[in-house]
Parts: structure tokens; sequence; C-alpha cells
């Protein structure tokens, strides 16, 4: 349950906080125009796009070439990341803004070139989360175009995509002896509805994600989810932040807690709400916010019976604040303290033992940007889970993680991150894990439309009070060609191996994708 861990804590943090082509030339913005983006960026998206198109009206030859157009896009989205919530649409507005206010007979090509330049950072953005232990489900996304038409609905814009994918997995069951091989398919739609408002933001957002397999049929998933967020600028210096969630998923073969003798993967429901608040007072940002999860199990089918999953149905919530002090444009310092309550519905689960739990996380750390290429966020402290159940030790441990985004130039990114963190599981006589992740992420434009893609990670879980240690590596390379502005194709090969001192829990699997996916 990683992928869980990750949505609150990073959903309450956030709002707290080939050979190598030549380079393309660059041309930058006038730095007066650079700093008035920073200042804008200082007091939100709002900010920022109210920046932007002040720079536009000012100075129009800032986007009177594809050159400076994407100059004008680099210096805008730099400063987009340190954003609280979904990122995506404010990506989507600088290339928007641009591109209408460029002159008719160059926009197509400013269009062209905005949409490259915004590409890199919304991918260095969207790559930095940490996947669980067991690595994510197969896909289905080769990876969007930036810069999408949607279709228009009064003040709001609603995006349609479908991804599809077909592959080859050649350890179904995630199993250590006799693995069963099998043919798959994926197949993604979405629709997202967002606001066009020059004030706050809201968005809506449904997919499904539908994998059928060829000959072991049991293994067919059906996952949904629907989610909405909203920001509203009550000042120009104070934001409120607001999201929901509910979604059906399952548990990945590969996790530490699915059961070798499942007949089908186990669905779980997840469910989520969270708000927050953020204010800028001089060089001080102050938020404050809390994440409230609630996850529902069910049962799994065995050949000897059914397997009770209710003891797991559980309630976390997570509350934190934060304090950054930006005065200096290259390193923004900050602390956070984290609250975290996990409450299961059973006091004891089927072994008899409880589960329930309160901890808290606290720590400094900085964001950073050295210069235009290179960006990120370090965090380092302390965190600790206190159990209900008498027979568990107190967790206490480390606490840290790190990105990195380093981009030389249009053609070339590299993400970098670390991650720690306490996870729950259902093994008897241990109260948790604590898993460690070290992972990058290498893309490089081969020829224009093509690009290469480089991902690998290595994990660690070390389960507390019982003599059991977990080893992930998960590596991929794979290739993705834009066919036209909405049509994206991808091949992929995938490496996952868990190496265990339990020795039932040993695998390892190789997947092949042939990806597509439309965008409109």
């Amino acid at each position: 349950m990683k992928s869980s861990r990750l949505a609150v804590i990073t959903a309450c943090a956030a709002l707290l906080a080939g050979a190598p082509l030549p380079a393309a030339a660059q041309v930058e913005p006038p730095a007066a125009v650079s700093a008035a983006l920073r200042r804008g960026a200082a007091d939100g998206p709002g900010g920022l796009l109210r920046a932007l198109n002040e720079a536009i009206r000012r100075n129009p030859s800032l986007v009177a070439t594809p050159d400076a157009a994407a100059g004008l896009a680099r210096a805008a989205s730099q400063q987009v990341s340190g954003f609280v919530g979904n990122n995506l649409p404010v990506y989507r507005s600088i290339t928007r803004t641009i591109t209408a206010a460029a002159p008719e007979a160059v926009r197509p090509a400013v269009e062209a070139a905005v949409t490259r330049e915004v590409e890199g950072f919304v991918r260095a953005d969207a790559q930095t989360a940490t996947p669980p232990p067991s690595g994510p489900a197969p896909g289905a996304a080769p990876g969007a175009p930036g810069a999408l038409q949607g279709v228009r609905l009064g003040d709001f814009t609603l995006y349609p995509s479908v991804d599809t994918a077909a592959f080859h997995d050649s350890n179904v069951y995630a199993t250590r002896r006799s693995p069963r091989a099998d043919l798959a398919t994926v197949v993604s739609p979405r629709l997202s509805l967002q606001s066009n408002w020059d004030r706050h933001w809201v968005a809506l957002n449904a997919g499904l994600d539908w994998t059928n397999y060829a000959s072991y049929t049991s293994e067919n998933t059906l996952d949904w989810r629907v989610d909405g967020e909203a920001r509203l600028d009550v000042t120009d210096t104070t934001q409120i932040f607001l999201g929901a969630l509910a979604a059906r998923d399952h548990e990945d073969r590969g996790s530490p807690d699915s059961s070798i003798f499942g007949e089908e993967p186990l669905a779980y429901y997840d469910y989520r709400a969270y708000g927050g608040v953020s204010q800028r007072i001089g060089d001080v940002v102050l938020r404050a916010g809390a994440a409230l999860e609630r996850l529902e199990f069910e049962d799994s089918r065995t050949p000897f019976g059914s397997i009770n999953n209710s003891d797991r149905d559980r309630n976390r919530v997570t509350v934190g604040a934060l304090a950054r002090y930006d005065a200096n444009r290259f390193v923004q310092p900050f602390v956070e303290v984290l609250g975290d309550f996990r409450s299961y519905d059973d006091t004891f689960d089927d072994f008899g033992y409880q589960r329930s739990s309160s901890g808290w996380r606290a720590g400094i750390g900085a964001r950073y940007r050295l210069d235009a290429s290179l960006t990120g966020e370090v965090f380092a402290g302390v965190m600790q889970q206190n159990y209900d159940d008498p027979r568990f030790s107190t967790v206490t441990t480390p606490a840290f993680n790190l990105t990195l985004r380093w981009r030389p130039q249009r053609e070339t990114m590299l993400v970098v991150y670390v991650d720690r963190s306490i996870e729950e599981t259902t093994q008897p006589g241990a109260p948790a894990y604590v898993y460690s992740v070290i992972g990058a992420r290498f893309e490089q434009q081969i020829v224009p439309n093509l690009t290469g893609i480089l991902r690998a990670s290595w994990g660690r879980s070390d389960f507390e009070g019982v003599a059991r240690t977990d080893d992930y590596i998960d590596a991929s390379a794979g290739l993705r060609y834009r066919l036209t502005q909405n049509i994206a194709l991808g091949l992929d090969y995938r490496f996952t191996r868990r190496d265990s001192n339990v020795d039932f829990a040993d695998f390892s699997r190789h997947q092949i994708f042939l990806r597509a996916g439309f965008y409109y």
C-alpha cells in the first residue's frame, strides 16, 4: 500500500510545501521579466499568470518569434514546481497564454516551440513521485502531448483522452517458481474538466483502467477513479486548497501483503479528502493542512475458502504545518512538522494484533534552484510511529527525501529521487516496515518527436519485529514517438525483481509494452 501512503503524505506535504543532440539555441527573456515572474509566482499560480500576461502586454516581442516565446515559457515554467496541488493546469495556461498572444503568422511555430519547452517541465514535475515497493501496475499512458486543445464549455475546458497498451507479462502471479506468462491489454479512458478563470481554479477528473489477460482471466481488473481539486485565491497572498478522491484499485501481485493463494487480485476502495491554507507574509510562507484517507478491502477467495480482509480497513489522518523563508531566490529553507494517525476498524486483526498507531514526522529542508537547469527539494528529519499493541516496539527512524531535476538543454532531462517512509503491513509479528528507495529517470530526444527513456530504482523494505528484509529492483527502457500533436506511441521493456530473506517471497518479472494514446 505504498501508493496510498504516498498519496496521503504527499497531499498533506504538498499543501505545506542516443547521442545527445546539440542544444537548441535558447533565447532568454530580459532579467527584469524573469524577476517579475518570480515575484508573481510568490503569490501562487494566479500571481504567476498575471505577471506573465503583464510581461507580454508590456513587451510583445517576448512572443514575436518561436525562440523568444520558448524562452518566456521556460522562465515561467521554472516557477511552477513549488506550487501546491495539481500543476498540469498551470502549465497548460502558460502554453495557452503565450500561444494566444503570438502574431497570427507565427502562431503555429510558437505553439510548437512553447509546447516542446513546457513538456519537459511537465514530465519532470510528474515523474518525481516514488513508485510503490512492488512497482506500479502496468500502466497504459505513453506520455501525453503537452499542448491540448480540449473542448471549451463556457468557463471550463474538457480534456478527453484514451491510453491503451498491449503487453507480455512473464510472471503474472509474481511467484518464485513455475512462473506463468500471458498476454494482456489495458484501456484507460480519462476525462478532465478544468476551469479557465483568472482567479480561483477547479478541476474534476474521472478515469478507468481496464486490464484483460488472454489466458489467466482471473487476473482481469476494472479500476476506476474520480477526483476533484480546487484553489481559492482569497487574496494575492492567501490561498485555500481543497480536494477529494474516490477510487477502486487492486493490490499488485508483487505486494508484500498480497496472498499467494488468492484466486484474483485483491480489490480495495480508497477515499480521500484534504484541505489547507497558504499565507505569505513578506518573504515568509506559512502553510497548514490536513488529509484524511479511508481504505476498505474486499475479502480474498482461495482454494481453501475465503480470507477475511476487513481487519485491514482503516482511517488515516495526517495534519501538518510548514514555514518557509523565500528571501533567497536560489535556496528557500523550510521547517515542517506532520502528525500521522492510523486507526483500524477492528481493535484486533485476525492474528490478534492491535495495529492502530499514532506518529509524527519533523525536520528541516529546502527548495533549491541552483541555476535555470537544476532544481529540486531536500528534506531530512525524524519520524516515529507508536502502536497500540504493547508487543510492538515504537518505530523511530530517520526521515528523508530528495528530488532533483536537471534539464541542461531542451532535449535532455534527468530526475533523481530518494524517499523513506513507515509502511503498514499484515505480516504477523511485524507492526510495520521501513521502506527506503532511490531512483532516477533519464530522457533524451533522439530525433524530433522521438524520445528515449531510461528508468531505474532500488528499494528496501525492513520489517520491524520480524526477520524479513526485501530488496526491490525496477528498471525499464523505452521509446516515445509523437505521431501527431494528439497521438503518441510507445515501446517499453521493464524488469522487476524482489530478493527476500524469506524464500517464497522472491520473484522476477519481465514485461514488454506496446502503447498508444490519443489526447484532445
